[in-house]
């Protein structure tokens, strides 16, 4: 009787929220739309939420299927953590940012690799000419870590790195430089990227797509075993948006390589609930603040589901997803660059009303550079403000019951199946990469948006709108981050000094043994670990890896 009455109800709402649309000519107002094309009604009403059942779509947090947080009580504690990326020049570069950081309250750190890092190069190799410790931290050795930890104690704080493809000889070099400064390595707290499809759309893929993933798998199987409190897995979605995925397609791709490393586990024999517990994903943050919460308690729930339901996870950790999330750099802009604090912030606010485990905020200059320490400190005052002063944390999930977020949910959840379902279709996610049907999706929606801005459909103020007559050039006011001269330098000078201090023959015999590894069906990493022990740079594993599982080749045809 009390379902018949609500239905009811909600049948005489859905007929007065049409009365009142039509003698308000609602439908004759200027149609919008969201990622995906998603039409934006004006007004949403409970006749919009019709089949949405409180306790089984929704409920309540820490408890499946988990579309309001992984937690019970979330914030009201402790807010998410602090983080920023740093890493720039050599190792003595970076530390000395780090320190600053730690003494302005954060307690995790996540260095960006450089790029000839990412792409398994070494400092003094030609190919990485002028690119070393230009926009990241130049590693070349177990060394490198040595100095990057000294003086932080990361009993005390975390430690992540920005690597997808070679993920594995990062680890392998914190393992080794923890173990030489007295620290044990199997108490290690923090995440890795160690998503190699998701390099793919930041241009930095190294290895054959297979033989990365098996690196990629290899390292998540170590950690489990050995370092419990690592998290071996960092699903980059945040690659698919700066690269111009919209909300649906991020997570819907995400997703999919999920799967991906999942199915690849699960062949060895892995059982779900040991390592489903440690994987976690890094989205990114548009400006657009209620789609972005949507997005989030959609993924939580979907991802509550494929867990249970696909592969049959039984531990509510397993079921239940965690996730850091950026205000996109994307959506910094070279005008007027000051209002990207502002358009950071909205970024962060969508990341916390989502219920975010990180927020790794971005600087209002990193469109023209490497952050300053002025402009590491107001970003990461942003969102100790946004934490501890504006109350947001105070409860959970505080969209929780809007008819608009509720709908967005639903909607973006079906539109997310609906293009993994595509993938399913390509072959998986390696087979959709390799074909560029993902690439090609991603590169029209990118074009349309883009399209949108040049017409001024899509306000970007400064760029398309309230632009000012004779504005100031940025370069004539910003403090820039000045490069040290000598890094590079000196960067070079160490790694030459480790080659010829190390044990030849200790570091041959390595490198053959990793080589046999590789050609076998055996974890790689005890065998990196190794050759990190021996002194081998990171250019010459990664040689040694290329050699055994070929080269990524980009096919891809737009």
């Amino acid at each position: 009787m009390e379902k018949t009455k609500r239905s009811e109800s909600i049948q005489r709402i859905g007929e007065e929220q049409e009365r009142w649309s039509k003698k308000n000519r609602i439908d004759n107002s200027d149609s919008y739309s969201i990622a995906g094309n998603i039409e934006i009604k004006a007004v949403y009403t409970p006749a919009d939420l019709q089949g949405t059942d409180f306790l089984s779509q929704i409920g309540f947090p820490g408890q499946y299927p988990y579309t309001r947080g992984p937690y019970p009580e979330m914030y009201r504690h402790r807010p998410w953590q602090y983080s920023l990326f740093s890493g720039f020049g050599s190792a003595e570069d970076t530390q000395k940012r780090w320190k600053f950081l730690w003494d302005t309250g954060q307690r995790a750190f996540s260095v960006l690799p450089d790029l000839p890092t990412h792409m398994g190069l070494d400092s003094d190799d030609p190919r990485a000419e002028d690119e070393v410790g230009r926009v990241g931290l130049a590693i070349d050795t177990v060394e490198d870590f040595e100095i990057l930890f000294s003086g932080i104690p990361l009993e005390e704080a975390s430690f992540s790195c920005n690597e997808e493809t070679l993920a594995g000889i990062i680890f392998a070099f914190v393992w080794v430089a923890m173990e030489n400064l007295g620290m044990d390595p199997t108490k290690l707290r923090g995440a890795i990227s160690n998503d190699p499809l998701a390099a793919v759309h930041k241009g930095t893929t190294v290895l054959n797509l297979e033989g990365g993933v098996r690196v990629a798998v290899d390292l998540i199987e170590f950690c489990v075993r050995n370092a419990p409190r690592y998290y071996p897995i960092n699903l980059k979605a945040v690659n698919l948006r700066e690269g111009g995925a919209n909300s649906i397609q991020e997570v819907a791709y995400t997703f999919s390589n999920a799967i991906c490393y999942i199915e690849k586990a699960l062949e060895r024999g892995m059982d779900i609930d040991d390592f489903a517990p440690k994987l976690s994903i890094f989205f990114a943050s548009n400006i657009e603040i209620l789609e972005e919460a949507a997005k989030y308690r959609a993924a939580r729930r979907l991802w509550a589901k494929m867990m249970k339901e696909r592969f049959g996870a039984k531990a509510p950790k397993s079921c239940s997803l965690r996730f850091t999330a950026e205000a996109n750099p994307n959506n910094m802009q070279a005008e007027e660059p000051e209002l990207n604090l502002v358009r950071a912030a909205c970024g962060a606010i969508a990341s916390a009303l989502g219920g975010a485990q990180g927020t790794p905020h971005p600087c209002y200059d990193e469109v023209y550079s490497i952050p300053t320490e002025k402009s590491h400190s107001l970003a990461l005052g942003t969102v100790q403000i946004l934490a501890e002063e504006t109350n947001i944390t105070r409860t959970v999930d505080p969209l929780a019951g809007s008819y608009y977020v509720e709908y967005l949910t639903n909607e973006i959840e079906k539109r997310v199946v609906e293009e993994m379902k595509k993938v399913e279709e390509s072959g998986g996610a390696i087979k959709a990469l390799e074909s560029g049907y993902v690439s090609k999706t991603i590169l029209s929606w990118f074009i349309e948006e883009q399209r949108a801005i040049q017409t001024g459909e899509k306000v970007i103020v400064r760029r398309n709108k309230y632009r000012l007559k004779n504005g100031e050039n940025p370069w004539d006011y910003l403090q820039v981050h000045q490069a040290d001269p000598e890094a590079v330098e000196r960067q070079i000078k160490r790694l030459k000094e480790v080659r010829r201090r190390r044990d030849t023959q200790k570091w041959r015999e390595a490198l053959r043994d990793l080589r046999r590894a590789a050609e076998g069906s055996e974890n790689m990493m005890p065998f990196i670990i190794e050759a990190a022990r021996a002194r081998a740079s990171f250019g010459e594993i990664t040689g040694v890896l290329k050699e055994m599982f070929g080269e990524y080749q980009d096919l891809t045809v737009i």
